[in-house]
């Protein structure tokens, strides 16, 4: 695999076309579908929506009902544990609302749940009482966890929410390449099939790891696919495939 990767396209039909046990590590934030209603309350949640501009879409932000989510998650869950190596770490966005339906899914596909990450995004957003400052991320690993690459970062995370120009849900790059800094090392094969508007590629293009992206929308992969190129072009840090690294012996050689 190259530097990266990138795929516009329903991510069940991408992850199905990719090599079983072949990724390192998926970082992803998929649509929350919250509120856990039932799918004749969907569209009496009026102001509870998040994004109007996907309203007649059936899985643009809010739209899947709790059995919908979970038939959906599920299947993805599935994949991705088919396609990554044995010890990968998932890391996967969920709110408050859904965090015990996804929690039961990854379990329910063979993934072991090893934390629950909070991250403070150190601003409260709209509305009435105890206005939401953070989100949740469930950490996962396919089977045992594989090595973890530094011991100092708490599973409360302070990181300031970015300002939403590409996207209305998108994470900062610096919360994403602390995952990254955990849970990989450079040339790893990082997937997020949710990329959005590209975060995750960023962040590995900044630290030296390769990635594997799709997105859904043709808008958000425009924009991701500008960004991660713009990012890897940056980059100080050049990835080799692992059969193209010299040997010891040979730099011994050409030293």
């Amino acid at each position: 695999m190259s530097e990266y990767q990138l795929h516009q396209g329903d991510c069940l039909e991408i992850l199905s076309t990719l090599e079983a046990g072949s990724v390192d590590a998926v970082i992803t934030d998929p649509p929350y579908s919250s509120g856990a209603r039932q799918t004749n309350q969907l569209r009496a949640r009026g102001s509870m929506l998040r994004g109007e501009k996907w309203e007649n879409e059936w899985f643009g932000t809010d739209n899947l009902s709790s059995v919908g989510f979970i038939f959906f998650m599920r299947g993805l869950a599935l994949s991705l544990f088919d396609k990554c190596k044995y010890g990968a770490h998932l890391y996967i966005f969920i709110d408050w609302r859904n965090y015990p339906l996804l929690y039961q899914v990854i379990e329910s596909a063979g993934w072991r749940v090893n934390n629950l990450l909070v991250w403070n995004k150190e601003i409260f957003g709209m509305g009435d009482n105890y206005r939401n400052q953070h989100e949740l991320v469930i950490l996962a690993s396919k089977g045992t966890p594989g090595k973890c690459y530094r011991h100092d970062i708490p599973n409360v995370i302070d990181s300031k929410r970015v300002k939403q120009t590409n996207h209305p849900t998108e994470k900062p790059v610096d919360l994403i390449e602390l995952f990254l800094q955990v849970s990989t090392q450079p040339n790893d094969i990082v997937l997020d099939p949710f990329m959005g508007s590209g975060t995750t590629g960023v962040a590995c293009a900044q630290l030296g790891r390769r990635f594997l992206g799709c997105e859904i929308s043709p808008e958000y992969f425009t924009i991701a696919q500008k960004r991660i190129a713009a990012a890897y072009a940056q980059t100080l840090m050049p990835l080799f495939a692992p059969q193209e690294q010299p040997s010891d012996v040979e730099q011994a050689r050409n030293g």
